[in-house]
């Protein structure tokens, strides 16, 4: 991992491709609150949600039985229920005809394969859809294979942008670009089903918890607020781009050329964290911050055993050796040595090495 000086663009063309980020920002912002109240029309008018209840089971671990017929109540109880034929049946039995129907929708936009199971609509969500592509598929990890189109999403409007944010965090100086380029490849190679219909059901605005982690940074919408504190840059960035108001962490988390810069104000953060905590600051010790994982308790003697646990193991292991906790810091290299985050960290970076 390189630790050389990072190239600087020169003061005019920097300024040029920030106004022009900027301006890109801002219309993609208004193209995805254009989307937004299309579906939620579209909605209303041609059941789009119809397989909503398997949202539902997914999320709250109903069947889907339960989950259909909690649909059906709410749906009943709102706008009614809506078929695929225009026909829309409520409490009272209200249709609509074909004719309203199709002037309600007079205007379609251009039809996109979309995952059947999931029926995740590709204008909520604008960046599933790469030249008429839709980067995701019906799996439990639904972006494997489209990780690396995704990634290059986050400089689909400023081909510098991972080298521009070395400019508005000199806490970054010394770390390498490709760092933060490994760490979002690892979120998006990590992505789960769940996680994206996280995403989308912000996206819709169905619900807007702040301790749920999103998009490509995987970063909960109350750190990006917690971070715009601590970096007063990181809110003019959002402003300049057009994000403001509330929700706006949520928006940022969605918008893929946000990225960059979120993901640098996180490093910045660790960076602080690890000065404050006297650990070496580098792209190792940077590397075991984004997701600590090592476990230390003694061997019965003078040794020390250093393994890495989850879910259940944590607390056998635990009940074993009572001084047992987890390392929040790489303080030594015998951490950094067993630590799995670092190995996958160093996967993604061959990868993209060699890419």
């Amino acid at each position: 991992m390189s630790n050389e000086p990072q190239p600087q663009p020169s003061k005019g063309s920097q300024d040029e491709a920030l106004e022009e980020e900027r301006a890109n920002m801002a219309f993609m912002k208004q193209q995805l609150e254009g989307a937004k109240k299309q579906l939620r029309e579209a909605t209303k008018s041609h059941g789009k949600f119809d397989s909503m209840s398997e949202l539902l089971a997914l999320q709250e671990g109903l069947s889907l039985e339960e989950a259909r017929a909690r649909a059906l109540q709410v749906n009943q109880q709102s706008f009614g229920i809506a078929f695929e034929d225009g026909r829309i049946e409520t409490t009272r039995k209200r249709s609509l005809e074909e004719p309203a129907f199709a002037e309600s929708n007079s205007q379609p936009s251009t039809p996109v394969a979309v995952n059947a199971s999931l029926d995740l609509h590709p204008q909520a969500l604008p960046w599933l859809i790469s030249d008429g592509v839709c980067l995701f598929r019906d799996a439990e990890q639904p972006f494997e294979g489209f990780e690396d189109r995704l990634l290059a999403l986050t400089t689909r409007v400023d081909q510098f942008a991972w080298l521009r944010v070395f400019s508005f965090f000199p806490e970054l100086n010394g770390l390498s670009a490709e760092l933060m380029r490994a760490f979002v490849r690892g979120n998006l190679c990590a992505y789960t089903r769940n996680k994206l219909i996280d995403d989308y059901l912000v996206s819709t605005g169905q619900h807007s918890r702040h301790d749920v982690p999103l998009g490509f940074a995987q970063i909960t919408a109350a750190k990006v607020l917690q971070l715009e504190q601590e970096f007063p840059q990181l809110a003019s960035f959002f402003a300049g781009a057009g994000y403001v108001g509330a929700a706006h962490e949520s928006l940022v988390l969605l918008d893929p050329t946000c990225v960059p810069i979120i993901v640098a104000a996180y490093v910045s953060s660790l960076v602080d964290e690890l000065n404050r905590e006297g650990i070496e600051v580098n792209d190792w010790t940077i590397a075991y911050a984004f997701h600590p994982d090592v476990y230390v308790h003694s061997d019965g003697g003078e040794g020390t055993v250093y393994e890495v646990l989850e879910g259940i193991d944590v607390s056998l292991s635990k009940v074993k050796h009572w001084d047992q906790h987890l390392e929040f810091y790489a303080e030594n290299d015998a951490i950094i040595s067993n630590s799995q985050q670092v190995k996958r960290i160093v996967a993604q970076l061959v990868h993209l090495t060699n890419a």
